[in-house]
């Protein structure tokens, strides 16, 4: 009983102890250094391609990114050294109408952005796509990951015959691209662990039942894309979906996601953002009654 009432005491010290320590401290963080972020995720499709670059902010600062005017923003076919060059619409985006078969799967290609005697680049083979079977919904009284009463969609496609494919599905909620933590959705071929059995199968449950944790409502509109990324990618959305995520008791100082885009002149120069080439497919569009 002595034990008890010692633990008892010992907690409840620890509590008075922890609620005295609510004096404010500031920090002197420094100048935080602006970086260019680069954000390319091309497809082989004939829809308009986006590039965006911005300039970072500091981590507690709410404003909005900058949108950066460079001189020049293209893409180096290097089967055929023909560049395929990005007009800029303005706030630090950057648009390429290509025409069938301008990016083809297979081919590497070369991201090229030049603004003065800076060169930034990266480099990133096309990955061929999976295909899509079906796309539906369900009315569920319960959704399968504890969601509540409602209209859930299931994503019928496969992984591609061959070990190591790496996709990113993309779920678009009336039109807008659900950009959470929560909703970065990642595979490696039918799972989510390297080796998992099952290579050329259905993704399983939590892949192609777990896409939101809020059910549809009537009227509303859903569709999903199947991105085949390459495996930096695949650690680019991991590291980024565990930044977001970092939080709680446990959670570690927050860090920069690292790049694959560097300068070509000066090594020195630190990038942010991802360039990379995909194979893309899209699922029907279900509009729910």
């Amino acid at each position: 009983m002595k034990k008890i009432t010692h633990i008892i005491f010992a907690l409840f010290a620890t509590v008075i102890f922890i609620s005295s320590c609510e004096d404010p401290i500031d920090l002197d963080l420094g100048t935080p250094v602006e970086q260019y972020v680069i954000d390319a995720v091309i497809d082989q499709t004939t829809d308009t391609q986006y590039i965006y670059i911005t300039k970072s902010i500091a981590y507690l600062n709410n404003g909005n990114y900058k949108g950066v005017q460079v001189d020049s923003v293209g893409i180096l076919d290097t089967s055929n050294f023909v560049m395929h060059n990005f007009t800029y619409k303005g706030n630090g985006v950057y648009y390429y109408v290509p025409a069938p078969n301008t990016f083809k799967f297979g081919n590497s290609y070369v991201l090229v952005v030049k603004e003065g005697s800076n060169v930034y680049y990266s480099q990133s083979k096309m990955n061929t796509p999976t295909t899509v079977d079906s796309f539906t919904y369900s009315y569920e009284e319960r959704g399968s990951f504890g969601g509540p009463e409602g209209n859930y969609v299931t994503l019928w496609a496969k992984d591609k015959v061959g070990p190591g494919d790496f996709y990113w599905f993309k779920l678009y909620r009336n039109d807008s691209v659900q950009v959470k933590a929560n909703d970065i959705s990642i595979a490696i071929d039918n799972s989510t662990t390297l080796g998992s059995q099952g290579d050329g199968d259905l993704f399983i449950i939590p892949i192609r039942e777990n896409f939101t944790s809020r059910p549809y409502k009537s009227g509303e509109k859903a569709r999903i894309e199947i991105l085949s990324i390459n495996p930096e990618m695949y650690t680019y959305l991991s590291l980024v979906r565990t930044q977001l995520t970092n939080q709680g008791l446990f959670a570690v100082p927050p860090s920069n996601v690292p790049s694959n885009i560097f300068c070509q002149n000066n090594p020195n120069i630190k990038l942010l953002g991802f360039f990379c080439m995909t194979g893309k497919v899209s699922t029907n569009e279900i509009v729910f009654p």
